[in-house]
């Protein structure tokens, strides 16, 4: 048989020019041919060609190291070229049949034929199989390492923020302190002096928006206690702190809970999450024509505490929705893409988790946190 194997091997070289010609005519070529990749697809028929001759040329303990190694320049090629592995694939195909076809040709026994095109079947898709494999690792290597690219070009960007954040959020936060002092003064000198309300309510958005921005300084430390807080209580408080803004854009607020709600954790950060989900409610739906809904909707299910925050607001993109939560995602024109981030990073704190949902009708937004035991409260 080796001798035979040699003789076949002496017989196919002979036929090189043959094989090459067919390869030129049978070739799947990419879309953007060029005369660049018609020399190199000729120079890939001249490897596949050797690598055929010389895998029948080496014994089984020697083949599947050597066609491994083959493949791995073949994908590591087509990483460069940027080009899929599908066009291989036919590629390798194709080269298969036509030295079967010269195969055909050779002088032997029909049963010394039929081994020779088994033989050759197996180092094609060998050959074909560790290609496609190498690709696969090599491409996934790539998409590794350009999402670590994009995470550390994120963390980047917050870490840059949080510094640019503390400064100015410490050095705002002065004066703002004083003006609230003295809202309140005058307050208490002139109760009749009207649109104080308004001033006083605007003023608490805009500490409860410097408060947001604190959340993402890496300095900021938060040393407060957790304890366990009524969340009907909280959603309560928080209606009444959006209830101007409410008024204002005409948005309309129903409440669905069921009592004796009890979570665990900082009242003021879940505070915080409550009321930029609601804000950023109210702030999408103010351009919308139809009528404007929020509906609050919270209930124990298991031992988990749920609140669902739904409006009648656009659908988020289903293309959009699965990053809603990343830094810097936004769908409003104006917005930071960090009050949901932030959000996230708070619920997840607690142990909980916070969700997002969009069709046509309602976009709901469902904090889950669970349930302090009974004995704790």
């Amino acid at each position: 048989m080796n001798q035979l194997t040699d003789e076949l091997i002496s017989f196919l070289q002979q036929k090189r020019s043959s094989f090459l010609e067919k390869w030129k005519e049978r070739a799947m070529l990419p879309p953007d041919l060029t005369q660049l990749n018609r020399e190199k697809l000729d120079n890939k028929g001249k490897f596949i060609y050797e690598v055929a001759l010389k895998a029948l040329s080496l014994p089984k303990v020697d083949l599947q190291t050597y066609l491994q190694a083959s493949a791995h320049k073949v994908a590591q090629t087509k990483i460069r070229e940027n080009s899929e592995i599908e066009l291989l694939v036919y590629n390798l195909n194709m080269a298969k049949n036509i030295l079967c076809e010269e195969v055909c040709n050779f002088p032997s026994e029909p049963q010394i034929l039929k081994k020779f095109f088994m033989h050759l079947s197996y180092i094609f898709d060998h050959f074909s199989y560790h290609s496609v494999m190498h690709y696969r690792r090599l491409k996934q290597q790539l998409n590794e390492q350009d999402n670590r690219y994009i995470h550390s070009s994120h963390e980047d960007r917050l870490t840059l923020l949080g510094q640019m954040t503390s400064s100015f959020v410490h050095e705002f936060r002065n004066p703002l302190t004083t003006v609230q002092g003295f809202v309140q003064l005058l307050r208490a000198e002139y109760p009749d002096l009207p649109y104080m309300d308004i001033i006083s309510s605007e003023l608490d958005q805009l500490k409860f928006r410097i408060t947001q921005f604190l959340m993402l300084s890496k300095k900021q430390e938060v040393n407060q206690e957790e304890v366990i807080f009524s969340l009907n209580e909280l959603v309560a408080q928080v209606a009444s702190f959006v209830y101007p803004r409410l008024l204002e854009l005409r948005v309309s607020l129903h409440q669905e809970m069921e009592n004796d709600l009890y979570v665990k954790g900082i009242q003021e950060e879940v505070r915080q999450v409550i009321i930029n989900i609601i804000f950023n409610a109210i702030e999408v739906m103010a351009s919308a024509d139809a009528e404007s809904v929020i509906h609050i909707k919270g209930y124990k299910k298991g031992n988990s505490i749920y609140l669902e925050t739904s409006n009648t607001g656009p659908k988020i993109p289903d293309s959009l929705i699965k990053d809603i939560f990343e830094p810097f995602v936004t769908t409003k024109k104006s917005g930071t893409g960090l009050g949901l981030y932030v959000s996230r990073q708070i619920i997840e704190k607690h142990h909980g988790q916070l969700l997002c949902s969009s069709n046509e009708k309602w976009t709901t937004f469902t904090i889950i946190l669970p349930s302090p035991h009974e004995k704790d409260r």
